[in-house]
């Protein structure tokens, strides 16, 4: 499993709130910082993983906050890249990044409590890869559900493209998705672009970052 010293995950953490900062004001920044700050969900933001499996993506303490910068990095490319081939945005900048910040935001668990717990079953990590597992202490929800039940709790105001962007970024890796996607009735496409952008950048980190053979 990757290890990360404890000076670099301070130092992710503080580049985090730093680009909550650039990119937020007014209420909303307030609020932000309210909730990642290390009386809230700080601690779960350094600590957490992306995902249980070394099969999968990031999962190791710290993985989580690499796989979103790694998030928001391809989404500004993928915007920039969508546009210079004759894509035409409807989206901010601000909508961009608060998508990608906040995606997998359900992944965190909640104050006090990791989502991701290291695997004590030595047999499973060897046999399935399994390196973390879903911490039973907090009550079950899908992490789509989990993600804006934590923006609604702590006051985190989205808009309705801000809400696609982050429940579509799975796109039909997750079914519940399919009633937007896969439908063919011209009366309910979709008519905003983030959430395809957030998508491309999504599963392109996911892809690369599974290449990370140290995990």
């Amino acid at each position: 499993m990757k290890q990360k010293t404890e000076q670099e995950l301070k130092q992710n953490y503080d580049k985090f709130i730093a680009i909550i900062k650039k990119y937020f004001k007014g209420e909303r920044l307030e609020k932000l910082l309210h909730m990642y700050s290390e009386q809230e969900l700080g601690i779960n933001l350094t600590l957490s993983a992306a995902s249980g499996s070394k099969h999968y993506h990031n999962a190791y303490i710290g993985g989580y906050i690499d796989h979103i910068f790694n998030v928001c990095k391809n989404a500004l490319k993928m915007r920039d890249l969508f546009v210079m081939q004759g894509g035409e945005i409807d989206f901010t900048e601000e909508e961009l990044i608060f998508s990608c910040l906040h995606h997998d935001l359900g992944k965190l668990g909640i104050k006090g409590e990791l989502h991701y717990l290291p695997n004590q079953e030595e047999w499973s990590q060897k046999k399935y890869g399994t390196l973390f597992v879903r911490n039973e202490n907090i009550p079950y929800m899908t992490l789509t559900d989990r993600t804006f039940f934590t923006l609604n709790h702590y006051g985190i105001q989205y808009n309705e493209k801000e809400y696609f962007a982050i429940k579509l970024t799975d796109g039909m890796y997750d079914e519940d998705n399919q009633k937007y996607l896969a439908g063919h009735d011209l009366k309910k496409q979709l008519v905003y672009k983030l959430q395809f952008i957030m998508h491309w950048a999504d599963h392109m980190s996911t892809i690369i970052e599974r290449q990370d053979n140290t995990i």
